[in-house]
């Protein structure tokens, strides 16, 4: 017989076909002759039945007579009578699934399941009459009959592919990406902030509000079937047509700003689209899935130094210059080139926390690598100082970051938290590991006050660190202060008030106050986030994988620090600093994918990292939800991490300008004045700031989402 496999890929005959040998030292029944194939479904009922253990309640299987040896001759019971128990205890747990399946539900149409009911207690009524082996093989083709047509019911509900649905949903999500694409790309900056200005969003907005009413009334008069989906489609329909409106308006902009762009960044550019081509068409490959780790380590990387040194070395420079080595190797550009060297080598000391696949039997040895993914992956001593030293160094290297930026000289809530609770969440860190190694004889009889409790505290001074950050991001602090107060929380009114301070104290000749940390306000805010956030990361990854998370911090540092160097370098004047380039975005994107795979994770279920949901919460709750969410969060911690610091793209050159001022150079006035201002030069120019902030996140978004795009139609 053989045996559809059902397995995913080919549809051909050979390809969706199995061998199935049944060999059996008893005599096996030959019941209604031999069949030429079978469901792989109708295997479990078999061999339950075999092993004489319950049919799984969600089996739609069909028991398999054939495969059933024929009882000993010193039973009593008949062979018939046993296979007819066997087949009844079928039809009750199929009964009872789509009954209790109906109920939760309202898939199956009421007449058909009416019918099927009708059946099943006609057949039930005729169970009690039979007697004899003749009239059992009457009721075995009635039964075999009620369960394939039982079956058929739920694959023709269930098992369906409405492909112009799906080819709909495919075009508006691919029209969606481009015409995003075109606006965020396309239109510049000062115009966009026009346009929200304007009264362009609210006309939008009415009109996607009258394609939902308009297809409420369609279902309401039941000219449509289904509300949600009638919804969804005029409102794509207007989303489209919005956008098509807006590029047509700005037309002439887009293309004026795409041919200068285009002479201004053409190797970069062109580098981008290959990297993204690769990355996209890569997914229409089961090879490329299998082994995107190594793919997204050679774009990453590839991207990195080649994006560097043509900047570096190449950039700004005449042919006569590019064959004097002197002006080539300048000490501050081979700086960046060094940094780009230190990002590789984190990136390739990440290789070291793979895990492999099932499919990957060549792939190379490593420690997390088992041949049970179920099997927990104990740690070495060795590897538990690496992961504390590492965490250690982290929260070392970050304060002192902020207190150079002058951020850690006051006295308010968020300063404090950030001075002591990160080297406190690391030692609870710590402890929890150590504690979690102890056998469970060496433990103390209440084991959840001693381990848990540091998992829970962990939880609770981070939640409280990120708090504190939100309601009060500022970290300043005003020397003298007696003729200044910081009454209000937000930087622009802090900005208004500085200005009008200094207006005020230059005119009376008293003494100007000092404010710490102004320079650096944006960025401090993202960044003692960033370090809470990482650290929680690192409970969830455990002590195996939490160095992982420490690399991929530093080296999205690194690419912050080089990139607005860069930018800062090319930059003619204060706009150009606002004007994100497409390439750091697709590097920040790959980060996010490539450490996914760095962090231990891979896209099998298998691979889940499912001990993440037993942190600080074994024997506590019977919800899931808690459970639920901290799996989530250690599954995708790589993609949370990079969207919280995305706006550090942006803040960053302006951080380079107050921690770096060398970096600044023989500049334009405009870069000169604002140099002296850092972060601040962002709210003087506040609208450019939001649009670029909106530009940026779109982009992201967008990139992710062409990738998404591509596995749907995969």
């Amino acid at each position: 017989m053989a045996l559809y496999s059902g397995d995913h890929g080919g549809e051909s005959e050979e390809e969706v076909t199995a061998g199935f040998f049944v060999y059996s030292k008893q005599p096996l029944l030959n019941l209604d002759g031999t069949k030429d194939s079978v469901k792989q479904v109708d295997i479990v009922p078999t061999l339950a039945a075999i092993l004489g253990v319950p049919i799984p309640f969600q089996n739609l299987g069909i028991l398999i007579p054939n495969c059933l040896p024929i009882t000993n001759e010193s039973f009593e019971i008949e062979t018939w009578r046993l296979v007819l128990y066997h087949l009844w205890v079928n039809v009750n747990q199929v009964q009872n699934y789509i009954k209790e399946y109906s109920e939760s539900t309202n898939t199956f149409n009421e007449d058909i399941l009416n019918k099927f009911y009708q059946m099943y207690f006609l057949l039930k009524t005729e169970l009690i009459s039979v007697n004899n082996e003749e009239h059992f093989l009457h009721l075995y083709e009635d039964i075999v009959n009620f369960l394939f047509n039982l079956r058929k019911m739920c694959e023709n509900v269930w098992i369906q592919f409405d492909s112009f649905s799906m080819t709909r949903g495919l075009l508006f999500l691919f029209t969606s990406l481009f015409f995003v694409f075109v606006i965020t790309d396309g239109i510049p900056y000062n115009r966009l902030s026009e346009i929200f200005m304007s009264s362009f969003v609210l006309c939008s907005c009415i009109m996607l509000f009258l394609a939902a009413a308009s297809g409420f009334v369609l279902y309401y008069f039941e000219i449509v079937d289904s509300l949600l989906s009638v919804i969804i489609f005029f409102t794509g329909i207007v989303s489209q047509m919005i956008f098509v409106i807006l590029i047509v308006q700005n037309w002439e902009l887009i293309s004026l700003n795409w041919y200068d762009r285009n002479k201004k960044e053409k190797i970069p550019n062109l580098i981008c689209r290959i990297v993204l081509a690769f990355n996209i068409c890569g997914l229409f490959s089961n090879s490329y899935i299998i082994e995107e780790s190594f793919v997204l380590l050679f774009l990453l990387i590839t991207v990195i130094l080649v994006g560097t040194a043509k900047v570096t070395l190449f950039n700004n420079m005449n042919i006569k210059c590019r064959s004097n080595l002197t002006n080539i190797l300048k000490w501050p550009k081979l700086k960046l080139l060094l940094f780009s060297v230190c990002i590789a080598t984190l990136v390739r000391v990440s290789m070291y926390f793979w895990r492999c696949r099932e499919e990957q039997q060549w792939c190379f040895g490593n420690p997390h690598e088992v041949s049970n993914i179920t099997v927990k992956i104990e740690t070495t001593k060795i590897q538990w100082a690496i992961a504390v030293i590492s965490l250690a160094v982290f929260v070392f290297m970050t304060k002192e970051w902020l207190r150079n930026c002058g951020n850690l000289n006051g006295y308010s809530l968020t300063v404090i938290l950030v001075k002591f609770v990160p080297t406190v969440i690391v030692v609870c860190i710590g402890g929890y590991w150590v504690l979690k190694r102890l056998p469970s004889n060496k433990r103390q009889p209440n084991p959840f006050k001693f381990v848990e409790a540091l998992a829970w505290l962990t939880y609770a001074l981070t939640l409280f660190g990120i708090v504190a950050t939100i309601i009060k991001p500022l970290c300043t602090y005003i020397i003298p202060g007696r003729n200044f107060i910081e009454e209000e929380n937000k930087i622009s009114i802090l900005f208004k008030k500085i200005k009008s301070t200094l207006l005020e104290q230059q005119q009376s000749n008293e003494e100007i106050p000092i404010i710490c940390g102004l320079g650096s306000v944006y960025s401090t805010a993202f960044i003692i986030i960033g370090i809470y956030v990482t650290l929680i990361f690192s409970l969830l990854l455990s002590d195996t994988f939490a160095p992982s998370a420490v690399i991929m911090f530093l080296t999205a540092a690194f690419i912050l620090i080089i990139t607005a160097v860069l930018r800062i370098e090319k930059a003619t004047s204060q706009e150009e600093l606002f004007d994100i380039p497409n390439i750091l975005i697709l590097v920040w994107i790959i980060l996010a994918q490539y450490f996914f795979y760095a962090f231990g994770h891979q896209p099998t279920f298998p691979n889940i990292s499912w001990e993440a949901a037993f942190i600080g919460t074994s024997g506590i709750f019977f919800s899931h939800i808690i459970q639920g969410t901290l799996i989530i969060i250690n599954t995708f911690c790589s993609y949370i991490l990079m969207g919280l610091l995305l706006p550090l793209l942006l803040i960053t050159p302006f951080t380079v300008f107050i921690m770096i001022p060398s970096v600044v150079g023989k500049k334009p006035n405009d870069l000169q004045l604002i140099s002296t201002k850092g972060e601040m030069g962002l709210i003087e120019r506040n609208n450019l700031m939001l649009s670029s902030i909106f530009v940026l996140s779109c982009k992201y978004i967008m990139g992710h989402g062409i990738r998404m795009h591509n596995i749907l139609s995969f």
